[in-house]
């Protein structure tokens, strides 16, 4: 690796510096997935000029593999950027394909046998289209971002889409032509177009392409051999389907304009005018729109589930809230004898939270007044006076419970090291549930005094 690479600290994956790069890569992908096909098909002279763009565009491709060690990812909403685990990451994600798809074989060739047919050249490139996908891949990335529009967003990817298509059958139709016209008639001889310049055979094929894709077809350019007319036939159905992808598509960006994306966008805006106009420090501004971004992108259908299911019938919503969140009681020794009836009624009391990553749940020494449960990332109980680390919570860990039981204050404290996603069992609840299982209340104090009696 390059030695000022290696110098390179982690990129955070939703960064600015990071997004102008993928802008950067979409129009060079987007280049040869235009250009590659041209030259295949129209035999298109390669220029100075248009060599040291394709060098350009290589050495972006080939860069851009560098660097993607060490760019962060996003693990169950969680940023890593520890170096050895984005490499990991990488080299079993995109990494054979990226490198597959960036080898200079063509500029190699160039170079050593100038006089090797365009088309040979063309096929070198053909590995390049292996980073169309990417592009999808950075769309939605983008689209699921809450700064970013997404209709602009979707609507700039289906013209991408319609354009290449039209594009791509418009090369394959000259070529088909060019080709059976050496040995027979073709639309080439018919319309007259042999002899004419690049741009004229290429706009030709384009608008073929264009109105028999549209289902239009004027019917001034037809096939004229059986090739020919096997292609059309091909294309035609593909028109259809197109035609509905186009429509359904563009129906769904209209329906979706006023989703619950926007919605959510005009409260990150009204967020951060309140934040502007008190002058809260930008540390702290960015740590509050992090927290929002990750709200929308991993979490924005917890607020949904205790929204909607408010409405449905009690013996429904018990039942869903049992099938969602069950396990996570289930799992909690003080509760896995305890009587289905009694998880029935204490999983309906649960309230979702989310924390950052750092932040304290709860403090030593504070009185307690609720349980929780972790579903998701990380969390450290210590002690804050002494410094020691009693454990590392993970997804279907509990604590705090014995504040359910007594008038107690907190003999540890907890802190998030990770975005996490808590259940909270408040004291008053559960003893409005507690009194309908006198005998399982006096088991669950036998078990929180011994954990008590333990911490000590």
């Amino acid at each position: 690796m390059l030695p000022f690479l290696s110098r390179i600290p982690s990129l955070h994956p939703e960064s600015k510096l990071l997004t102008v790069w993928e802008t950067l890569l979409v129009f060079v992908t987007l280049y040869n997935c235009f250009i590659i096909p041209f030259r295949m098909a129209f035999n298109a002279i390669i220029f100075d000029f248009w060599f040291l763009i394709d060098c350009l565009a290589d050495f972006i491709l080939i860069l851009d593999i560098f660097l993607r060690f060490h760019i962060g990812y996003i693990d169950e909403g969680e940023i890593v950027k520890d170096k050895q685990k984005i490499s990991y990451y990488y080299r079993n994600t995109d990494f054979k394909s990226n490198l597959l798809a960036s080898l200079p074989i063509d500029i190699l060739i160039h170079l050593f046998f100038p006089n090797t047919s365009l088309i040979l050249m063309g096929l070198a490139r053909i590995p390049r289209l292996l980073r169309f996908p990417q592009c999808f891949l950075i769309f939605k990335k983008w689209d699921n971002n809450v700064y970013f529009n997404s209709a602009v967003i979707r609507m700039f990817e289906l013209l991408i889409i319609v354009f290449l298509i039209d594009h791509w059958i418009a090369c394959l139709w000259f070529f088909i032509g060019n080709t059976t016209g050496k040995s027979g008639e073709s639309w080439l001889q018919v319309k007259d177009l042999y002899l004419e310049n690049t741009t004229t055979q290429y706009l030709h094929s384009l608008y073929w392409s264009i109105t028999t894709l549209t289902t239009v077809g004027y019917g001034d350019i037809t096939p004229q051999n059986n090739i020919e007319l096997i292609f059309t036939f091909i294309v035609m159905f593909l028109g259809v389907s197109l035609y509905a992808f186009i429509v359904g598509n563009v129906a769904a960006i209209i329906a979706n304009l006023d989703a619950s994306k926007n919605r959510f966008r005009d409260k990150l805006g009204r967020v951060q005018s309140y934040m502007g106009e008190r002058k809260i420090p930008r540390s702290l501004q960015k740590n509050v729109l992090d927290y929002y971004q990750y709200m929308w992108e991993y979490n924005r259908d917890i607020s949904l589930d205790f929204e909607l299911l408010d409405e449905l019938p009690h013996s429904l919503k018990t039942q869903i809230y049992c099938y969602l969140y069950q396990e996570l009681l289930e799992k909690v020794p003080i509760f896995q004898d305890a009587e289905p009836c009694f998880i029935e009624d204490l999983v309906t009391k649960l309230k979702p939270r989310i924390l950052p990553p750092h932040d304290y749940v709860i403090r030593e020494d504070q009185m307690g007044h609720e349980m929780y449960f972790v579903k998701r990332g990380q969390l450290q109980a210590f002690s804050e006076k002494t410094g020691k680390v009693y454990s590392v919570m993970e997804p279907g860990c509990f604590f705090g419970e014995i504040a359910l039981l007594y008038d107690s204050r907190r003999t540890a404290s907890v802190k998030t090291l990770t975005y996490c996603e808590l259940f909270v069992l408040y004291k008053e609840d559960f003893d409005k549930v507690l009194e309908n299982y006198p005998k399982f209340s006096e088991r669950v104090k036998q078990i929180a005094e011994k954990r008590y009696q333990s911490r000590e």
